[in-house]
C-alpha cells in the first residue's frame, strides 16, 4: 500500500512540475502582465558571433517568465498574501476599501525628500531651461502630476505615517519661486484618479489640462465633459498583482468632441514621439510622462500643431515652438537632477 501511494505521490508531484513546460507547448507562454518587461528569448550567438557565454542564464530567465499558468500562479500568490493584509508585489501597496498605491511613490508620502541643495539645483536648471525658452520669445511653464498617495492619503495603510507635505514638491516650490520658474500648480485641484491605477482618470487629465492652459491664459472647459463609463479596466498596480482577473473599475472616456489628429501613431499613447495638428492657436512642445498618456489629446486640441516626447533629455529642439510645457510626475522629480 505504501509503494502505491509513493507511486501516485511521485507522479502528481510530477505532473505539477511538467505542467507549465507542457502548457508552454500546448497553449504558448505567459505574457507580460501591466508594464512589465520580459526577457527576451536566449540566443545561443552573441553579437560578435561566438557562442553567447549566458544562455543558459538567459535559457532560465525566459523560462521562468513565460511557462504556463504563470498569470494564473502570480494572480493565486497575491490572493493569498492579500487575504493576510500584505501585497505579493513590492512595487504595489495595498490601501483601505481596495486602493492601490505605486511603492515607489513612498518616498514623498513619508517625507523621505530631496537635499536642499538637490532641490535648489532642479529649480536652477528648470530656471536656465525656461530662460533659454524667452530667449527665443516663447513661454516656458512647468507642471507636476501628484502622486496619487499625496492627493488621496485617506486610503494609505496606516501602518506608513503621511509627511508629503514635508516631501520632494512642496520643499521645491518656494526654490521655484526664488528662481522665477512659471510653474501650474495641479496638488490642490480635486482630480480623479482610478483606484487600481497610479495613473489619473480622462477627467483628472481634463481638469489639469484647464489648469495649464489657464496659466498659458487661455480659457479651456475640458474639465466640464462629459465623461463616460466604460467598460471594465486593469488598472496598471491591478494588473501587477492579479494578471488573470478581469477588470475592477470602469474606464472613464471623455464624451465631448476633440477635432485634432495624430501625424504618427501614437501607439496607445506611448510613442515616444507624438506630433499633432489640432483646431487650436500655436506651437507647443511637451516634454511627458506617462501621465500625459491621458493628458497630450486635451493640450493637442488647444493648439495648432503640437509635438509630446517623453525623452528626458530636456533639451530644446532646434526648431521654435510658441510654448514649452514640462510636466513631470512628483514621484519622479529626482530624475531632473540628470545624471
Amino acid at each position: 500500500m505504501k509503494t502505491l501511494w509513493s507511486k501516485c505521490y511521485i507522479a502528481l508531484a510530477l505532473l505539477l512540475l511538467l505542467t507549465p513546460g507542457l502548457g508552454m507547448a500546448v497553449f504558448g507562454g505567459s505574457g507580460a502582465a501591466a508594464n512589465e518587461r520580459l526577457s527576451p528569448p536566449p540566443a545561443l550567438r552573441a553579437r560578435d558571433g561566438g557562442l553567447n557565454p549566458r544562455v543558459l542564464n538567459e535559457s532560465a530567465d525566459w523560462l521562468a517568465e513565460h511557462f504556463a499558468l504563470r498569470r494564473e500562479m502570480v494572480t493565486l500568490w497575491a490572493e493569498l498574501n492579500a487575504a493576510l493584509g500584505s501585497s505579493a508585489q513590492e512595487q504595489v501597496i495595498l490601501g483601505r476599501e481596495g486602493w492601490l498605491y505605486y511603492a515607489p511613490s513612498l518616498p514623498d508620502y513619508c517625507g523621505l525628500a530631496l537635499s536642499d541643495q538637490e532641490l535648489e539645483a532642479i529649480a536652477r536648471r528648470l530656471a536656465a531651461l525656461q530662460a533659454e525658452a524667452e530667449r527665443r520669445g516663447a513661454v516656458f511653464l512647468f507642471t507636476v502630476a501628484p502622486n496619487k498617495s499625496s492627493l488621496y492619503p485617506r486610503y494609505m495603510p496606516a501602518a506608513y505615517p503621511s509627511r508629503h507635505e514635508e516631501g520632494n514638491l512642496a520643499r521645491l516650490l518656494p526654490w521655484l519661486e526664488a528662481y522665477g520658474v512659471r510653474y501650474a500648480d495641479l496638488s490642490a485641484l480635486p482630480l480623479p484618479y482610478y483606484r487600481t491605477d497610479s495613473h489619473w482618470t480622462a477627467e483628472g487629465a481634463a481638469l489639469a489640462a484647464d489648469a495649464l492652459l489657464a496659466a498659458l491664459g487661455r480659457e479651456s472647459r475640458f474639465g466640464e465633459g462629459p465623461f463616460l463609463s466604460g467598460e471594465p479596466r486593469r488598472g496598471d498596480l491591478y494588473e501587477m498583482l492579479y494578471p488573470a482577473r478581469e477588470g475592477a473599475e470602469p474606464e472613464i472616456r471623455f464624451g465631448g468632441t476633440l477635432r485634432f489628429r495624430h501625424l504618427n501613431d501614437p501607439k496607445g499613447g506611448d510613442a515616444i514621439t507624438i506630433r499633432t495638428e489640432g483646431p487650436g492657436a500655436g506651437r507647443l512642445y511637451c516634454w511627458r510622462d506617462s501621465f500625459g498618456v491621458a493628458l497630450y489629446p486635451y493640450l493637442a486640441e488647444a493648439f495648432a500643431e503640437a509635438v509630446f516626447t517623453r525623452s528626458a533629455d530636456y533639451a530644446l529642439p532646434e526648431r521654435d515652438y510658441e510654448v514649452f510645457i514640462l510636466e513631470i510626475a512628483e514621484r519622479n522629480l529626482p530624475s531632473l537632477l540628470g545624471e
